[in-house]
């Protein structure tokens, strides 16, 4: 049986990987680094994303 995923990991999963290529594409690439940098960025705001809606989803539970 597949197993769903909570809100807040699919967030932190998807930051990772957007990260992970944002490092691949600054390091590989030198056509683009800027890409990689934008990827960076907008992994690492998912990443706080996720964290947020953790924190709220600990505090729902703990109430």
């Amino acid at each position: 049986m597949a197993q769903k995923l909570k809100d807040y990991k699919k967030f932190i999963f998807f930051s990772i990987i957007l990260i992970s290529l944002g490092v691949t594409f600054t390091n590989t690439i030198d056509d683009v680094p800027s890409l990689g940098v934008v990827f960076i960025a907008i992994g690492g705001l998912f990443f706080i994303i996720g964290m947020s809606k953790k924190k709220k989803a600990d505090n729902k539970s703990s109430d």
